[in-house]
């Protein structure tokens, strides 16, 4: 079955997602919500069925019910969870197996156990779930190390900010020494793109996350851009926390100068000094819980 339509986020792999679950990102609650509203009710769970490769695995969808009085106004963390031995742990562990050996490593070395190990620039492996007609099946698509080879060498020859502009898959199947099947995949990377771009926009209700303002939004419009901190045509990471919706302006002296963004302080840092930080901000959050 082709769910592409329900396309709802990517996420790079960790040790977590490996043994443990994955957390949904607030901007994409929406989406859950319309999904299954009763997943809004705080410390509601439920059991579903994750399909990969064509098989069903065992996982809870739960909101979590931490103690609301001693962090009163925080959101609700919507997360998918599982166990270690759990047979859907043990595909990812096996599909991701390059993760997996490079994490185990890294977690046997006293100094990094109890620090977020990231993987090395020559490994890129990540999901896509999917949102399923079902509202107890999700799925999800596992890219592996190899597919991001593939893509790469696609992408390498495609300046990103003509990847972020274009509106039009046409560019993506110009390519007269590419495949047909390679075309269709670029296509595919740019719609799930757009799909993760509309969400956020919405989230921030069209809004510029470096000034907090709608632009042009006086003349009925809004012409707010998605820009891609890592860029998506070295990282192909199309997880909403590599994104950020911004103004025109703002993209292209972003894009002109390169400038380092520093998450702990969520701001671009340019080589003389100055720093454009960010008023919005909320999805770029990693939970604590």
């Amino acid at each position: 079955m082709n769910y592409e339509n329900g396309f709802i986020l990517q996420k790079d792999v960790n040790w977590s997602l490996l043994n443990e679950g994955l957390a949904i990102p607030i901007s994409v609650y929406s989406r859950f919500y319309e999904w299954d509203a009763s997943i809004l009710k705080h410390g509601v769970g439920k059991q579903v069925k994750i399909l990969i490769d064509g098989e069903f695995y065992n996982a809870t969808l739960k909101n979590q019910n931490f103690d609301q009085r001693k962090f009163p106004g925080h959101r609700d963390i919507i997360q998918i969870r599982y166990t270690q031995t759990s047979p859907i742990a043990t595909k990812l562990r096996s599909v991701f197996h390059e993760s997996y050996s490079y994490f185990s490593a890294q977690r046997l070395l006293k100094e990094n156990y109890h620090r977020q190990i990231m993987l090395p620039s020559d490994i890129h492996e990540y999901i896509r779930l999917y949102l399923t007609p079902y509202s107890d099946v999700l799925c999800i698509e596992c890219c592996s190390n190899t597919e991001y080879v593939q893509v790469a060498n696609d992408l390498s020859n495609v300046p990103e900010e003509l990847f972020e502009q274009s509106d039009d898959d046409e560019f993506f199947m110009t390519d007269k020494f590419a495949s047909i099947e390679k075309k269709q995949q670029l296509v595919k990377y740019r719609k799930i793109d757009r799909s993760i771009i509309l969400t956020l926009k919405k989230f921030y209700d069209y809004r510029d996350e470096i000034s907090g303002e709608k632009i042009g939004n006086e003349y009925g419009d809004s012409v707010v851009e998605a820009h891609h901190i890592d860029y998506f045509t070295r990282s192909q990471n199309n997880d909403s926390t590599n994104i950020i919706i911004i103004s025109p302006n703002y993209h292209r002296i972003i894009h002109k100068n390169n400038p380092h963004f520093n998450r702990k302080k969520y701001q671009f840092e340019f080589a003389n000094g100055e720093v454009l930080k960010l008023k919005l901000y909320e999805h770029l959050k990693v939970s604590t819980y």
